[in-house]
């Protein structure tokens, strides 16, 4: 992939439908808020309304999430396990237009981005293709994959977006994706994961981009690869305007925190050692869901 930085601007197009919106959102449970605010103002609060077909809050059937790229509210986040690049898909506008940024693994920092044209749910026998179709043509070999979680053994546990695949002429893969995700992030150099057990137990997981780990599948439908850093055992802090997620091993804590829904959207990582700062992240992107 030839990775540059672009300058932004909007590309139109036209929309083939199939289905109609609210039929998808009830294959992909309710949705709910806003989208059109800048980063410095974006909040996520689901009592705004809708605006060019975006939302700050996806309301799903257990869960409140918030996905955020560079501060602006986006669908979902794809951090592939088996390729070497981010996938951030923002929503689809009035248009069913859409953003698909590709962040690159092996170049920190470099991306690139493409319009495309996101249609209507496919679904059959529990699975759910979206079509893409890059803006201003009329064919559309790339779709984003999903999946209906009420097919789940533990259908309360699956928290954030149930997309498994995303297929692009940037690149394709499989999305990162386990069950009881409170936090899937990532920045130039890491994607960064957080689970809660249903008894509370936290769990703290890196993926460092320079030496990737082996795609695994725990089971039919989750999928990760193998951790740089796993930390059990975290506390979570919680303030008016955002969640902390605190953990320690061998010396070194290390503190996730995310502005909580109705605060201005941010995520960072700081890793220290005896109380003094070593490293600090601010994530690209991310999800962060809370039970409902």
């Amino acid at each position: 992939m030839n990775f540059t930085r672009p300058a932004v601007r909007a590309e139109r197009g036209a929309r083939r439908p199939r289905l109609s919106w609210a039929l998808i959102a009830l294959l992909t449970g309710p949705l709910a808020g806003a989208q059109g605010m800048t980063a410095q103002t974006m909040t996520a609060s689901s009592a705004a309304p809708a605006v060019s077909g975006g939302r700050a809050v996806q309301v799903l059937p257990h869960s409140r999430v918030v996905t955020v790229l560079n501060g602006t509210p986006a669908w979902f986040v794809c951090d592939r396990t088996d390729a070497r690049s981010v996938a951030v898909l923002g929503w689809p506008d009035a248009r069913g237009l859409s953003r698909l940024t590709t962040y690159s693994k092996t170049r920190p920092g470099e991306y690139v981005w493409k319009s495309y044209r996101v249609g209507a749910a496919d679904p059959g026998a529990g699975q759910i293709y979206y079509p893409l179709t890059p803006a201003g043509t009329g064919s559309a070999p790339n779709n984003v994959h999903s999946f209906n979680t009420g097919m789940l053994d533990r259908p309360e546990q699956a928290l954030t977006p149930a997309i498994t695949g995303v297929t692009s002429s940037e690149g394709s893969g499989e999305c990162r994706w386990t069950l009881n995700t409170r936090l899937l992030g990532f920045d130039a150099r890491r994607s960064v994961l957080i689970t809660q057990a249903p008894g509370g137990t936290l769990t703290y997981q890196t993926f460092d981009f320079a030496a990737p780990g082996t795609p695994t599948h725990p089971d039919g439908a989750q999928r990760s690869s193998t951790p740089s850093l796993t930390v059990t055992g975290g506390t979570r802090l919680l303030t008016q305007t955002q969640e902390a997620f605190v953990f320690r091993n061998n010396g070194y804590t290390y503190t996730v925190r995310v502005a909580r829904e109705g605060q201005p959207a941010g995520a960072s990582v700081t890793v220290s050692w005896a109380g003094k700062t070593v490293q600090q992240e601010t994530l690209t992107g991310y999800t962060y869901a809370t039970r409902r």
